[in-house]
């Protein structure tokens, strides 16, 4: 089991978890190997160039497809990937200190409308897209905040706490320790309905904001996998993620539950994939 992270940080614990449940309907052991860098490319890529015998599968998600897209993977995901299946998505939330005066989403929107850009929120992603879900708010409500590059969430939260930035936007798993602490404040998320662990925090989508966006960790292998062991994997990871104990899992990394095998899979990448290049632009992130 491929991993495109480092040790230590949610993927690299979310598909360590799940190896160990899949190896149970599979009856046979994974070995889970770190492949990080270059966006999540790497280890892409390394998944990519792997026999088409099963032997060889990882975390595939859309950064992978983002990153191509902009010049930054040797890859094509549209023909060098089997999408096997899913269990699992991170939402994304945006927040702010405690003792903030925003006190809403629409607050929020409203202060980047009225003073485009006067906001600070910390930006962990590549220079061309540092926040995902910051630019699908920005181009749902026209407005405009200004992203400070940090190199990780830690380092985001840490200036948030301190003043040296006005809001974070982050996946929530991220966040969660600060919330809990009452270091700072959750004003929304990104998914389709309000997560189990913050009834009380709103979905963008309720507030009348179209900013639902999440990234679904998926399973793939090379292009090319014969069908029987195609089939093989699919049972089990569909075994797997009706299991109590990833349900448990995804729990503790403040993950939500989402599932598509096989041809939903297939089906809901290439639809993401078809769709990026005009996402992109919108963003500012490609040009025409």
């Amino acid at each position: 089991m491929v991993v495109c992270y480092g040790a230590g940080g949610t993927s690299d614990i979310y598909y360590r978890g799940l190896a160990n449940i899949v190896a149970r309907y599979l009856g046979q052991s994974f070995v889970v190997l770190n492949k990080p860098g270059a966006g999540s490319t790497v280890g892409t890529a390394f998944i990519k160039s792997g026999a088409p015998d099963g032997y060889r599968i990882g975390n595939i998600t859309e950064v992978m497809m983002r990153e191509q897209i902009l010049g930054n993977g040797s890859f094509d995901p549209a023909r060098d990937f089997t999408y096997i299946g899913v269990g699992a998505s991170v939402p994304f939330g945006w927040a702010v200190r405690t003792d903030s005066p925003i006190k809403s989403l629409g607050q929020l929107v409203e202060n980047g409308r009225k003073n485009p850009g006067g906001l600070t929120y910390g930006a962990a992603g590549s220079p061309k897209l540092p926040s995902w879900a910051m630019k699908v708010l920005e181009t749902q409500t026209g407005a405009r905040f200004t992203g400070v590059p940090h190199p990780s969430s830690s380092a985001i939260l840490v200036a948030a706490i301190g003043g040296h930035i006005d809001l974070i936007c982050d996946a929530v798993g991220a966040m969660a320790a600060a919330v809990a602490g009452q270091r700072i404040r959750m004003l929304a998320v990104s998914s389709e309905q309000r997560l189990p662990q913050w009834p009380d925090v709103p979905t963008a989508k309720e507030l009348g904001i179209d900013a639902t966006t999440m990234l679904p960790y998926g399973v793939g292998g090379p292009a090319g996998m014969p069908p029987a062991v195609v089939a093989k994997l699919e049972e089990a990871l569909q075994k797997a993620y009706a299991d109590p104990e990833h349900q448990e899992l995804i729990g503790k990394l403040n993950m939500a539950s989402w599932v598509r095998i096989g041809k939903d899979f297939d089906t809901y990448m290439r639809a993401q994939y078809s769709g990026l290049p005009a996402q992109l632009r919108a963003f500012g992130a490609l040009g025409s």
